[in-house]
């Protein structure tokens, strides 16, 4: 069979219709033809009735007799066939062997007058009753024809066209009732009354369906009609090409009762196309969008108006649905398929019907209604019309599908529902619903499908009100947006799905859209292989477009420490499940605390704290965190497949093992991590000591240690709380410092704190120095973070002030010495300072090694008074103290503390040679010092003042004044020997006392008592009362002398044999006797100039005041 279009068209042997068989004008009584065909034949036979019946051979006529017979038989159908001739080619008679004769006609023809041939036919073949030969009648018995051809022609409204031999022209048939009725009219005439079998073999015909475009080519046809007393019975078998070019055979029979106006036909069909099948009977047009041979029955009852009623059972070969060429095919092994035809309701009973493939299995029963194109019921005979869809409600008894790698597993249904309405042309099947039912989980759907020139579309909803996961992966497809299935499989642990819907969107050309949204309780979700996953979690997930969303509203981590994590919140997404390989996002929302929240991140991919060398249970507190993480939808994972974000916060830190021995807190942390590294940021205090800093953990191979940086207080807090030992009288106020800290793997950590001092008040007790709040400076400070920690280096610069050094701790972290190798104070100090401490509860104690200072230059110190300085014990090892431009204190070694005042004693060479002892204590403008020696003579001498002395007792006291360097001075000095004294001896050789003179120059003058009142300055020594008294001489002094000019401008008296002529003291000043020698001297030390008044001895000493004047003071008795 060759088809010329394609749709399936309407089986001419149920075409319905009530008109008779109408013949075509000038060809009514063409049914006479044969009849007198036959006469001739009679006739021509008649001669050679006994020869042939005895041999069994036929006789051809002669070309004339031909021709004879040709034109009687054209003269007796003049009147049928007004328009057309009889042709016959050739003529053969014969009698066979039961001596029946029969007549073979040649190439016979009906011609029209135009000289178209209206019928051809190759051979026929009569045999005439027996019965009416003995009757004297020619009568036809039998009749067969070789090697015919019919063209039908079905027309647009199903009326078909029937023509003989391959020329147009033949009879309209308005349907098969109607044919029959006129076979037996033609019957019932009186020459074709015992004409009781009529045969064709070697048969073909085509059908050319006008009204779907389709022809079909039949062959090797055999066609049978029994005119019988009541029934008439025709019976033809034919072959038409079949699927697969295989060749495909029918054999139909049908019988109708003679008057009456109704007939049965019956089919049987093997291997026949579905599409050839759908074509031929109406009912059965929606098997035209299915490729596959059919075999089987039909069964119908014929009206007079059409077909009544239709049974058929087919049995499908393997094949596909396949409603265009451009639509894949959906493969089936067999199917079956038993139904009923109501005409009256329109309705199509489904009894049975039953698929069977390598992807589905399926049993169900319902029944459609043919419906026209506005939805109508197409009821009662179909006639002309053809059905444009077919409402049908479907039963499913039994359902498995299980398609080659669609599904890990057949899915199954007991039970289900279908209504759907199947539209022709174009195809497409609208689902009103579908109710799966299994283990008491209900599968819902309803949509479209729809095949064109491009292929399958889709358009289903899906719904689904309870079902395992595991459930639901089995019946997602395997090939299905794969990758996010394969996801869902691995880390969609267990749980129940509710309220399952999807929606399938197929378009030609495009990738498969399927849109999914479910809820799911008790469900267990990884999100990530290898960390924990979610249990007992409660949320939704949906596939819009081309992105996967699955939602946690609750559900909990259980980490490997610190307890569960809330991860309500918690997002996981495929942002596009088209791409290959596809990229998840997972959005993480955790409530916890703060051990389970550390725990957590330390899993890998993260691994913060052991990148960070920290345990995850370093503090407690309360941790949210919002996570977001990148990576591909992958068999394996790689940490470096993983892009991730981490924000948090942390409230309520609290830890005693993040610093060594001190509770750190901090109410409010922020946290962020990525690839690049962790940080962690907020203010909090150290124990009582308030910071604001950000630690931060780099990540990579080559990536720099960890640090965190910041802000700290330094505060009388901060020395209390790290046991530093430093007074308030040291360090007060409150200011910060700038501190980084660097965490090298493997290695200490190391601090640098830096700080401007600002707002923080420094002094040294006992040095004068200090720093007020509102000054600024710089601390400046490297620590090495052991333990005990190791400050390697600290400086320390303020206005008067630099500093820098070292610092141990001891186990205990507290103070133990901080070294400072150079320390400027001012210009006026400069050393070494060690600040040692002394234990907790206990001041720090000061020492100052080598170096040198300078008193003249020294400030005031503030906290030089007062009963309430802290006891800081102050060691002080100089190798020079200057007091005055010549006079230095060298080996300087002394202890003090500013307790009451700065006091204490010290030793010291003066400029290097005598030793002196002194006492230091509180005065008003400073501190008093008082000096002791027992070598006068070598004090005097080294300072520069008086270098004639020797030995003797010194003891000297300095009171500061308001002025810097400037001090009221005493002085006392026993059993001092002066020798060789210039000045001395000068005023000697004045007044003539040659003895004296003699003692001087000898082994010197011995005074027992020496002592006097002066005011010290830094350029000059004011002596305001002195005097000096011995058994030889009393001398007495005033004046002043430039300890840097070396001017001299003295005066005094001078009184010789002073062990009598002191008696007169009780009425002069002392060191002046009864009667004596007024003297001055000018000059410098190097170069005096003495002058005498000889006169003054003959002033007693009581009027000695009247005649002397006021001796030499300077100018600013402030120095």
């Amino acid at each position: 069979m060759s088809e010329t279009g394609a749709q399936g068209e309407q089986d001419p042997l149920t075409q319905d219709g009530p008109s008779p068989v109408r013949p075509r004008r000038g060809r009514r009584h063409a049914r006479n033809i044969l009849l007198s065909l036959v006469l001739l034949a009679v006739l021509a036979a008649g001669g050679g009735i006994a020869i042939l019946g005895l041999t069994g051979t036929f006789l051809r006529l002669p070309v004339w007799a031909v021709a004879e017979a040709e034109t009687r038989l054209n003269r007796t159908l003049a009147d049928a066939l007004p328009d057309s001739a009889i042709s016959i080619g050739g003529v053969e008679v014969g009698i066979d062997r039961d001596w029946v004769p029969r007549l073979r006609l040649e190439d016979a023809r009906l011609i029209h007058r135009s000289g178209t041939p209206i019928l051809i036919l190759p051979e026929a073949r009569v045999g005439f009753d027996a019965e009416s030969l003995l009757q004297g009648q020619i009568r036809p018995g039998s009749l067969l024809l070789s090697g015919a051809r019919i063209d039908l022609v079905r027309d647009r409204d199903g009326r078909i066209d029937i023509s003989i031999g391959g020329v147009g022209g033949g009879a309209r048939i308005d349907s098969l009732p109607a044919l029959f009725a006129a076979i037996d009219r033609t019957l019932a005439a009186p020459a074709l009354a015992h004409l009781s079998k009529i045969e064709a073999d070697a048969l073909s015909f085509t059908l050319d369906d006008r009204r779907s475009g389709k022809v079909w080519e039949f062959g090797d046809g055999r066609l049978r009609i029994e005119n019988g007393a009541r029934d008439l019975r025709a019976e033809l078998g034919t072959t038409l090409a079949g699927t697969g070019g295989n060749p495909a055979q029918a054999l139909v029979t049908l019988v109708t009762r003679k008057g009456a106006a109704t007939a049965r036909l019956s089919a049987t069909v093997d291997r026949i196309a579905s599409a050839d099948l759908a074509g031929m009977v109406p009912v059965l047009l929606s098997l035209g969008a299915v490729e596959a041979p059919i075999s089987g029955r039909l069964s119908a009852e014929l009206g007079e108006s059409g077909l009544t009623s239709l049974d058929a059972s087919l049995e499908f070969g393997a094949g596909a649905l396949r409603p265009t060429p451009e639509a894949v095919p959906v493969a089936f092994e067999r199917a079956g398929m038993q139904i009923a035809y109501d005409p009256a309701r329109g309705r199509v009973n489904l009894i049975g019907f039953d698929v069977e493939s390598a992807t589905l299995r399926l049993k169900a029963q319902g029944h459609s209604y043919l419906t026209d194109a506005d939805g109508r019921i197409l009821t009662g005979p179909l006639g002309a019309r053809l059905p444009s869809a077919f409402l049908s409600q479907i039963h499913i008894s039994e359902m498995q599908v299980d398609p080659a790698g669609l599904f890990v597993e057949p899915v199954r249904f007991s039970e289900g529902a279908l209504d759907l309405r199947l539209q022709i042309d174009p195809f497409r099947v609208d689902i009103g619903q579908v109710a799966l039912v299994e283990s008491g989980r209900r599968l819902g759907a309803r949509g479209t499908l729809g095949a064109d020139a491009g292929g399958w579309s889709a358009a289903i909803d899906i719904t689904l009100d309870r079902i395992g996961h595991r459930d639901l992966l089995a019946l997602w497809p395997v090939r299905l947006v794969a990758k996010t299935r394969a996801w869902l499989e691995t880390n969609l642990l267990e749980g129940t799905l509710t309220d399952v819907k999807a929606a399938l969107r197929v378009s030609p050309g495009k990738e498969p859209v399927l849109s999914l949204g479910y809820d799911f309780t008790g469900t267990d979700v990884r999100f990530i292989r290898t960390m924990p996953p979610i249990r007992e979690a409660d949320g939704y997930a949906t596939i819009e477009g081309q992105t996967y969303t699955m939602v946690v509203s609750r559900g909990t981590v259980t980490p490997p420490q610190g307890g569960g994590i809330d991860m309500a919140g918690s997002v996981f997404s495929v942002l596009d499940i088209t791409k290959r390989p596809a990229q998840a996002e997972v959005q993480l929302r955790t409530d916890s605390s703060l051990t389970a929240a550390l725990s957590l991140l330390d899993e890998p991919p993260f691994g913060f704290l052991t990148k960070a060398g920290r345990p995850v249970d370093l503090g407690t507190g309360r941790a949210r965190l919002a996570a977001t993480l990148r990576f591909p939808l992958l068999p394996k994972i790689q940490a470096t497949d993983v892009s991730f974000r981490v924000d948090g916060t942390v409230r309520d830190f609290a830890s005693d093992s993040l610093v060594p021995d001190r509770a750190v807190s901090a109410p409010f942390l922020t946290l962020s991590a990525d690839p690049r590294g962790l940080r962690v940021s907020g203010p909090g205090t150290v124990g009582r000591v308030p910071f604001d800093v950000t630690f931060t953990q780099p990540f990579g191979k080559d990536a720099p240690p960890a640090s965190i940086e910041g802000t700290v207080e330094l505060s009388r807090a901060t020395i209390e709380e790290f046991r530093l030992g430093l007074p308030e009288a040291i360090a007060s106020g409150t200011g910060t410092a700038t501190v980084t800290i660097s965490l090298p793997k493997g290695e200490p950590a190391r601090l640098s704190l830096v700080s401007d001092l600002n707002r923080i008040r420094l002094a040294l007790p006992g040095t004068g120095w200090s720093k007020p709040p509102a000054a600024t400076g710089r601390l400046e400070t490297e620590v090495t973070l052991t333990r005990p920690a190791r400050i390697d280096r600290v400086s320390v610069t303020a206005p008067g002030l630099a500093a820098t050094g070292q610092v141990t701790l001891t186990a205990q972290g507290g103070l133990d010495t901080a070294r400072f190798d150079r320390v400027e104070l001012g210009d006026w100090m400069s050393g070494s300072v060690t600040i040692s401490g002394r234990g907790d509860g206990r001041p720090v104690a000061i020492g100052v090694t080598g170096g040198t200072a300078d008193l003249r230059r020294k400030p005031a110190d503030p906290a030089g008074t007062g009963g309430d300085a802290p006891d800081i014990p102050l060691s002080i090892s100089l190798d020079r103290l200057r007091v005055t431009e010549s006079i230095a204190l060298t080996d300087f070694r002394g202890n003090f503390t500013p307790r009451g005042g700065f006091n204490g004693s010290f030793n010291a060479l003066v400029n290097g040679l005598a030793a002196v002892t002194g006492t230091v204590v509180p005065s008003r403008n400073g501190t008093a010092v008082r000096i002791r020696s027992d070598n006068a003579g070598g004090v005097l001498s080294s300072a520069g003042i008086f270098s004639s002395a020797r030995g003797g007792q010194l003891d000297l006291t300095l009171r500061p004044r308001e002025a810097d360097g400037v001090y009221d001075g005493t002085a006392d000095i026993r059993n001092v020997r002066v020798v060789d004294a210039p000045v001395l001896a000068e005023l000697l050789n004045a007044v003539s006392v040659v003895g004296i003179l003699e003692q001087l120059n000898g082994d010197g003058l011995l005074f027992s008592q020496a002592s006097g009142e002066f005011l010290l300055t830094p350029g000059a020594v004011e002596i305001r009362r002195g005097s000096a008294v011995g058994n030889s001489m009393g001398v007495s002094m005033a004046g002043v002398y430039g300890t840097e000019s070396k001017e001299l401008a003295l005066q005094g008296v001078i009184s010789p044999i002073y062990m009598l002529n002191g008696i007169g003291a009780i009425l002069t000043r002392r060191g002046e006797g009864l009667f004596g020698f007024n003297y001055r001297v000018r000059g410098t030390s190097d170069r005096a100039l003495v002058s005498v008044n000889p006169l003054s001895i003959l002033t007693p000493g009581m009027f000695r005041e009247l005649f002397r004047g006021d001796p030499p003071r300077l100018g600013n008795r402030n120095g």
